[in-house]
């Protein structure tokens, strides 16, 4: 069938792999981003960086399996 994915082919998936790949990787150099500006902009030293680190790759991963972390009814 045209809708199919070719089970044989090999990088099928790849697509998805990147996609997550990139969410995750944005979301960490995003907040990372916000808490080094806040480092610099409040006067601290390695404080809001870590946190934004942190918040980042949770809200990357959160979005990762809201996205494709559930069974997609099949069609």
């Amino acid at each position: 069938m045209a809708g199919e994915p070719d089970r044989g082919d090999a990088w099928s998936g790849s697509g998805t792999v990147w996609s997550i790949i990139g969410t995750l990787g944005a979301g960490v150099a995003v907040w990372g981003l916000i808490g080094y500006g806040l480092d610099v902009w409040l006067g601290f030293r390695w404080l809001f960086l870590p946190i934004g680190l942190v918040v980042g790759a949770a809200g990357g991963f959160y979005l990762v399996v809201v996205r494709y972390g559930r069974n997609q009814p099949k069609t």
